[in-house]
């Protein structure tokens, strides 16, 4: 039996998702995570997502995607998110939407970000 070979160059890399936390305000059955509000933010510190977003433009990546849990959670959420804009990326927000503030609706409301959500909650 011989090995299958190609010769095709793999796609390139261009969308960088980053769960920035487990925490979330619900407990959504369907939640692919198991989010909830007794989880954290990770290990991982705002310098360690700032020095991975710096990457992102060299390595090709033109959008980064926001996730958790409920990333607007995060700590630092806004932060990283301009931080991201700043570097030229695209920024998409996968949120519940529940309990946004003017800061985070003011976020969404940039032409480089896009806002998803799910009304199947809880």
């Amino acid at each position: 039996m011989s090995t299958p070979t190609t010769t095709d160059t793999p796609a390139p890399v261009w969308f960088l998702e980053c769960e920035l936390t487990n925490r979330c305000q619900l407990t959504c059955r369907h939640c692919y995570s198991g989010a909830s509000p007794a989880e954290g933010h990770g290990t991982m510190t705002v310098a360690d997502w700032t020095r991975l977003l710096d990457t992102a433009p060299a390595a090709g990546i033109t959008t980064v995607q926001l996730i958790g849990g409920e990333p607007t959670l995060h700590p630092d959420f806004l932060l990283l998110a301009e931080h991201a804009l700043g570097l030229g990326l695209h920024v998409q927000v996968y949120s519940n939407l529940y309990r946004v503030t003017d800061a985070q609706w003011k976020l969404f409301s940039h032409p480089k970000v896009t806002v998803a959500t799910s009304y199947c909650a809880a």
